[in-house]
């Protein structure tokens, strides 16, 4: 978190002008780039879609549930791209697939899904049904090697009898098979085949070889079966024969997969086949934001204020239309906490009248039933926002506006809301100290599925003995040491945004006054400047070209869909 206490009066009547008159080339937030791409071999899903995939025959799927927000699956992102590249060769049996469950589009899914954490990677078989076969088999290890080990295994057992191409086999030859039996089995299109002993670097040579559609490749169970074909079983664990049966000479380099098919495609080079083309290494992407975006964090990051209307208004739009509704079915200690969150945002409403109008309904409601799924939840607040004017006009972050694609936004707005609500709380006094921080306490454990975060903030939270505030100050000290902890620990993180670096804040150069002689933080102090910076006076807005550029976003929708 970076603030600067000096605005040039000319940035500030520049800001403005582009605001109001140049809102036509700001981004809609449903146009970020997603996290990976086809170029990548993962194809980003968008809402129903998805079923009709898994649906597809004779393919196996593999699908990352994640969450663009999270530093988590922003971290693994390069990891799970290099993968999906690698896993190119597998292409015949195998698709990649990405659904981001922090965009609106994808709430049903993910909530269909049973996504409660991200990220989530799951494998899918052909012919797959929700309502048959459940949510999938989870793959629990983000290691490359082990989900790679994992799919082996899963797609050796997958059913591709209605493969459009040579589908492969993955049984053991059987005893007396003769080499044109063989040949038989793959169509009579292939141009050799690859014997391969034992079963295990069998089936890892049949999906490592895919790339090579003239090479049929079949599992010898039994070495004395080399036999079978003319072959010396003694020490056999690989042959390539062509179709009259004649030995084709490779030396494989070692005794692996890997090994077998780096020997067998030099040979098929040689004499003139070609495999598949193939993808470039994956590499990290560093984009920065371009145009008014550009603008915006510039003017941040030289601007006295750090609350933002804008900021406050898509973290209480993103609770209500997508974490909550995400979630199945809420009761017991997760409904007490959804009633206490949403009290918390009535009462310390940032919304305009029709917002608060629509809050004071929502607890109502709340306080009617005693349980309630994250679909009746979204059709409770939809059916309220219909018979009101419209409430959330905002539709960019400004303060909380990353430099790259994906960085900072709901995660940073989340800690602005309620580092504002408890300012808010001390000077209300209308709920007792620590209402404030056990709400976002209740948000972590329960709504947040960035699991990372999640459990480090429940953890942390803990430890620092959230129950034991006594005061309202204490309050709004406890999370601002809770908020630089986290900074800590994500410092120079990968997932973190390269203009905005977590630092402990405020910085000297902030606030001088905030530190003693030693170099300590003097917590008078930082009190002082934390009930300034976030006090309702300091609240800057500009909701008229937001909400313009609101109404442009709708269009341009409209006009896609059509």
């Amino acid at each position: 978190m970076v603030w600067h206490f000096w605005v040039p009066y000319l940035t500030c009547i520049i800001l403005i002008l582009i605001v109001q008159e140049g809102h036509s080339k700001q981004r809609c937030l449903d146009e970020e780039p997603p996290l990976y791409s086809k170029e990548d071999n993962i194809h980003v899903v968008v809402g129903a879609s998805l079923k009709k995939i898994l649906a597809e025959p004779a393919m196996g799927k593999l699908v990352q549930f994640l969450n663009s927000y999270c530093g988590n699956c922003r971290r693994f992102a390069h990891t799970f791209r290099k993968m999906a590249v690698d896993l190119q060769k597998w292409n015949r049996v195998l698709r990649i697939y990405a659904v981001d469950c922090a965009r609106l589009e994808n709430v049903k899914l993910c909530r269909d899904f049973r996504i409660t954490l991200t990220p989530t990677i799951r494998y899918y078989p052909s012919k797959f049904q929700r309502i048959r076969h459940g949510i999938g088999t989870d793959i629990e290890t983000t290691i490359p090697s082990e989900i790679a080990d994992q799919l082996i295994e899963s797609l050796s057992e997958n059913d591709y009898s209605e493969s459009k191409g040579v589908k492969p086999i993955f049984d053991p030859i059987e005893p007396g098979n003769k080499l044109n039996d063989i040949y038989e089995q793959f169509d009579n299109k292939v141009t050799y085949i690859l014997l391969v002993h034992p079963v295990d670097m069998g089936i890892e040579t049949i999906l490592n070889m895919l790339p090579y559609p003239d090479v049929g490749v079949r599992i010898i169970k039994d070495a004395e079966m080399f036999a079978q074909f003319g072959l010396k079983p003694c020490k056999q664990m690989v042959a390539l024969l062509n179709r009259s049966g004649k030995a084709q000479l490779i030396k494989p380099a070692g005794k692996s997969s890997s090994a077998y098919v780096e020997s067998v495609a030099g040979l098929l080079h040689q004499n003139g086949h070609t495999s598949m083309p193939t993808l470039p290494p994956a590499e990290p992407e560093y984009i920065l934001s371009e145009g008014y975006d550009a603008f915006i964090v510039d003017y941040v990051l030289n601007s006295t204020k750090v609350l933002f209307q804008a900021d406050l208004e898509q973290a209480i739009y993103q609770f209500l239309h997508v974490e909550i509704p995400k979630t199945a079915f809420i009761s017991g200690f997760k409904f007490k906490a959804l009633r206490h969150i949403i009290r918390l945002f009535r009462r310390f409403n940032v919304l305009n009248r029709d917002g608060r109008r629509m809050l004071n309904s929502l607890v109502n409601h709340l306080f009617e039933v005693t349980e309630i799924t994250g679909e009746e939840f979204r059709d409770v607040v939809d059916d309220l926002q219909t018979r009101l004017d419209p409430i959330f006009a905002e539709q960019q972050y400004v303060g909380c506006l990353g430099s790259t694609p994906h960085t900072r936004r709901f995660s940073c707005s989340l800690w602005t809301l309620f580092h504002y609500f408890t300012v808010l709380a001390a000077q209300m006094k209308v709920y007792p100290p620590s209402s404030v921080t056990i709400g976002l306490y209740g948000l972590a454990k329960f709504f947040y599925d960035c699991k990372d975060g999640s459990m480090y903030f429940v953890k942390l939270a803990k430890r620092m003995n959230i129950a034991k505030v006594r005061t309202h100050d204490e309050e709004i000290l406890w999370l601002w040491e809770a908020h630089n902890e986290v900074n800590e620990k994500l410092a120079g993180d990968a997932s973190g945004d390269p203009r905005f670096p977590k630092v402990q804040f405020p910085e000297r150069k902030h606030c001088p006054d905030c530190y003693t002689h030693s170099g300590e933080f003097d917590r008078d102090e930082v009190l002082k400047y934390l009930k300034r910076v976030y006090n309702l006076s300091y609240l800057s807005g500009d909701a008229e070209p937001h909400s313009r550029r609101s109404n442009e976003c709708k269009s341009k929708k409209k006009y896609l869909q059509k």
